[in-house]
């Protein structure tokens, strides 16, 4: 438990138990390659802590999209680094609760986080909405501070699992460009989407421009990728020239 100080979580939720692979094996429907990808990439699963009414003092939330009647914090000690966030989406649509994922390898550990709602046409079901992920966090990253959640709303388990969404999204732009106290976690997501296309698209450019022999349209895709940097370099803040 001590390893999760940071969160600052009380004793009245922790769990420990451990998650073993059968229950995903027969209730996830995984394919051969998924299944292996489970068997070569996990040690472990475990149940770490449990937030709902009966364990912190935060009532439930629900709407019409939305079900939060707990958020779980669940760890998941890797011996290598490969489709991670396959496996975050394998645990999260099993397990339909909202939850703190963390990926631990040897020191560094990695989040994953995303709001679910109702599926619409089958309610047992959760839809998740747009992952979030740190890149590998070692043990004196900021991040770690910032996930206390005694500083976060305990209006109740969505504003809070908002919190902590929000906080990690921050933080994800901050290793990219300087923020201030007054960024949302929308403003940032919207942001890091906006720089993550830029790179995709000149990445692409890139690859097209060294397989093309003409001349003229080098020298078009140079032009593309040369605005495309200015649009980045606009984005962090940089001199556009």
């Amino acid at each position: 438990m001590d390893t999760y100080d940071f969160l600052n979580i009380p004793d009245s939720c922790f769990i420990g138990n451990t998650i073993y692979k059968k229950l995903f094996y027969e209730n996830a429907d995984l394919s051969t390659s998924d299944k292996s990808l489970f068997t070569d990439t996990i040690n472990k699963v475990t149940w770490l802590y449990c937030l709902k009414p009966e364990t912190i003092n935060i009532p439930a939330y629900k709407d019409e999209l939305r079900d939060y009647p707990e958020i779980e914090v669940i760890e998941v000690l890797v011996h290598k680094d490969y489709k991670l966030k396959r496996i975050a989406e394998i645990i999260m649509r099993t397990i339909p609760y909202p939850m703190l994922l963390v990926f631990n390898l040897e020191d560094k550990r990695q989040f994953y986080v995303a709001h679910q709602r109702t599926n619409q046409s089958d309610s047992s079901k959760n839809t998740i909405e747009e992952f979030i992920a740190t890149e590998w966090l070692e043990r004196d990253s900021a991040l770690f501070a910032k996930l206390d959640i005694k500083q976060m709303r305990f209006t109740n388990f969505f504003a809070l699992y908002s919190d902590i969404v929000d906080t990690i999204s921050i933080y994800n732009l901050s290793t990219i460009i300087p923020t201030d106290d007054n960024i949302t976690g929308a403003e940032a997501r919207e942001l890091s989407a906006q720089i993550e296309d830029i790179e995709q698209e000149i990445t692409s450019l890139r690859a097209r421009l060294k397989k093309e022999s003409q001349f003229n349209r080098k020298m078009e895709l140079n032009i593309e990728i040369k605005k495309l940097e200015q649009n980045k370099n606009k984005l962090l803040g940089g001199d556009t020239l």
